[in-house]
This record gives C-alpha cells, structure tokens and sequence, in this order.
C-alpha cells in the first residue's frame, strides 16, 4: 500500500491499516502493550507517536513495513527541474547492461581520478542535505563506478576502482534509505558489502557495515543492526580502531548507529555501552572531523546522546541537554545534515516538553538549514502539524504547509 496513504494523517493510517487487520483498538493495544484509550488518541490524531521503538511496535503489530506508516517523505515530489530519480538509481543497480538500459550504452570508461571526485562530490551534496541533486548525479556515478570496476579487472588499479565502487553504493544505500526506499537500499548496501569483502580493506569494510546496519535500523530490524554493530566491531584486528583517524571515526560512529538500534531495542545497558565505546573514540581523536564523512567527534556523540535521550522517551535528561548554553554551537563546523538533525532534535525535545515557542524556533532553524532534509523526516512533519494545531499564528501554519505537514 505504499503510497496509497500518504494524504491520511498518521491517525487515519493507524486506523485504516487497523481495520484492514480486523483488529479491535482494545486488540491493537494489547499487541503494543499500550490502552485502548492510548490507540484511540493515536488514531483520533489528538496525541503524536514520535518514538521510533513504539512506531515498530505499531507496524509489527499492523503487519506492514516501517514507511508504509509514516508516509512517503514529500521529497520525492517532482520540484523545479529535477524528476524522481529512483527509476534511474533502480537501473544503474542492475549488474547486467542488458537490464539497465541505455544507461551504460555508449558510456566511455571514466578515468579512477573522475571516480574518486564524483564519490566525494555524491558525499558533499548528501551532508549538505541538497538531495534533489544528489538523486540526479547518483545513476551516473553508479554506472561509472561499476564500469570503472569492470574495466581494471585486473592490475595495480583494481583495488582503487573496488574501494570507490563500494563508497559510491554506500552513499547511495544512505540516499535510499531517506527516501524511505527500503528494498532498494537493501540492493545498495548488499552490493556495497559485497564489494568491500573482495577489497579486504578495514576500513571500507567497517563503513560498509555500519551502512547495512543504517539500512536495517530504516527497515525497522533494530536487533539486526545492533547485532551487525558488534559483530563489525569484533571482526576489527585488535587495537586496529586506535591505529589512525580513520580508523577512530570508523569505529566510534559505527557504534554511534549502533547505540539508537540499542535504543530502539529498550536496552538502556547496552545503550550506553555503545556511547560509551563511541565517546572513547572521539576522546581519542580529540575533536569534529570528517574523515571518510563519518562527521565524528565529541559533537556527533552528544548529538546522539541527544537522539537516544528521545528514543528511549526520557524527555528529561533531553530537556536538561537541550537547555545547556552550549548545545545551540554544537553543531558549528559540522555539515549541515548534522546541524539540521540536532535542531530538529531540540525542537522535537522541546514540543514534548509543552514548550511551543522553543519548538518552532528550532523547528524554523532546522527548515532553513536544511529544508528537503525536513520536509523528508516523518519526525518533523508530525511536529510541524501539531504547532499549527497548537496555535493560530500564520507563520507556523506557513511552516507546517512548507514542510508538508498540512495542506
């Protein structure tokens, strides 16, 4: 049904998938471990679920996928000049020249240096949240990295064209998963993974496992991604994290996206065990780079300190972090996609709070910052609808109407 419902609100969706289930609220409410009462609110719009462990619990409950219960972010929607851009990414995934088309006919054989720029370039345009354009440029750089692959089979430069070839699926899987394209993601990062074990690099490996544990944490299998986060770890030579500040960011923002599966888990031990592994690294590096743009440091630790204060619903202590002086320069120096995501964060912490003028302060920040990044996150869409609900003053309608929240 994907697509079919994404002009309901979250409450009809609950509702309608409910019924599709034949299920009773008092039924939906015992399978989530919540009250009746609690699914009425739910499905009547009057409360939000803004936690990602309770929205699993939900589309378990309801037998349908992740996505199909937040709704299709709206930067799928054709804007300006740029056209979806799934189909051409779908093409350029495919192994055979025959099944992709025209894409690789008379495509000349891209120099490696070529390869490597427009891999650094698909990873600028992803941390600067300009993903219209990333989904323009991706089919290519797919095509040319896999050509580039096929025709240094062999020679001292296969190894170059592998590594950038895996890179560029990588940021492709992370793209697709934005999109709330989950089985298309899957394809990229299982190709991706693929890719890295014939390398044998560490690195590329572990940046590609924390890429198929971003893609199940986006399809809903929390264990899974957790489980893949310590097993990576594990499979690391000993002492290998501490060997460079590649392998240091590598590590620690592996168990960064390890601790929200945790999170999402109700692991709260495990949870911090994997903050804490993160905060090692980043003390040992000593402060916010972007190697391999992983955007790691002691930032990118509080930022998801912060995240997972949410995911476990524990509004206080991301009260308490959201109020320290310093957290609005948090994100200075990082890339945007990092400095939207806190203060959407912030803005989320805030609205839960009752503390409406705040919230749509940062929601607003966040907007401006990075607005196709927001209007593609469920998380933001809910709160921009609930403001609006909250109060009569036109410029947080407008907001909500912008980021796609209301009509």
């Amino acid at each position: 049904m994907r697509g079919m419902t994404d002009h309901l609100t979250f409450g009809r969706r609950v509702s309608l998938y409910r019924e599709r289930r034949m299920l009773s609220q008092r039924e939906l409410g015992e399978l989530v471990n919540r009250t009746e009462d609690w699914v009425y609110r739910v499905e009547s719009d009057r409360i939000p679920v803004n936690s990602v462990r309770i929205l699993t619990d939900l589309a378990d409950a309801l037998r349908v996928h992740l996505e199909d219960l937040q709704g299709s972010p709206t930067l799928l929607d054709d804007q300006d000049d740029h056209k979806g851009s799934v189909p051409a990414i779908r093409a350029a995934l495919m192994q055979s020249r025959r099944l992709s088309g025209d894409l690789f006919d008379r495509r000349e054989v891209p120099h490696l240096a070529r390869v490597m720029a427009e891999v650094d370039r698909a990873w600028e345009l992803y941390q600067a949240s300009r993903y219209a354009r990333l989904g323009e440029v991706l089919p290519g750089l797919l095509a040319d990295a896999r050509l580039a692959v096929h025709s240094n089979a062999r020679g001292p430069r296969n190894a170059a064209a592998l590594r950038q070839f895996a890179l560029a699926l990588h940021v492709a899987a992370v793209y697709l998963r934005k999109l709330g394209e989950t089985n298309l993601a899957w394809t990229a990062i299982d190709q991706g993974d693929m890719v890295a074990s014939e390398l044998g690099d560490p690195g590329v490996t572990l940046a590609l496992r924390r890429g198929v544990a971003h893609v199940q944490l986006g399809a809903g299998l929390a264990q899974e991604a957790a489980g893949v986060t310590l097993n990576a770890a594990q499979d690391l030579v000993e002492g290998w994290w501490k060997s460079s500040p590649v392998a240091l960011s590598l590590y620690g923002t592996l168990f960064l996206n390890g601790a929200v599966a945790a999170a999402r888990m109700r692991d709260d031990g495990l949870t911090d065990e994997m903050l804490d592994k993160a905060q090692a690294a980043a003390d040992r590096l000593g402060g916010n780079r972007n190697e391999m743009w992983t955007a790691f440091g002691p930032a990118n630790v509080r930022i998801h300190q912060l995240a997972t204060a949410l995911e476990t619903e524990d509004i206080a202590t991301a009260l308490a972090m959201v109020s320290r002086p310093d957290m609005c320069r948090l994100g200075s120096g990082l890339p945007v996609e990092r400095q939207a995501r806190l203060l959407l964060d912030m803005a989320r912490t805030y609205g839960e709070a009752r503390r409406p003028e705040e919230s749509v302060d940062h929601l607003k920040r966040a907007f401006k910052k990075a607005p196709e990044q927001i209007r593609a996150h469920e998380f933001a869409r809910d709160l921009a609808r609930r403001l609006a609900k909250q109060t009569r003053q036109r410029d947080v309608h407008e907001l909500a109407v912008r980021i796609g929240a209301v009509r």
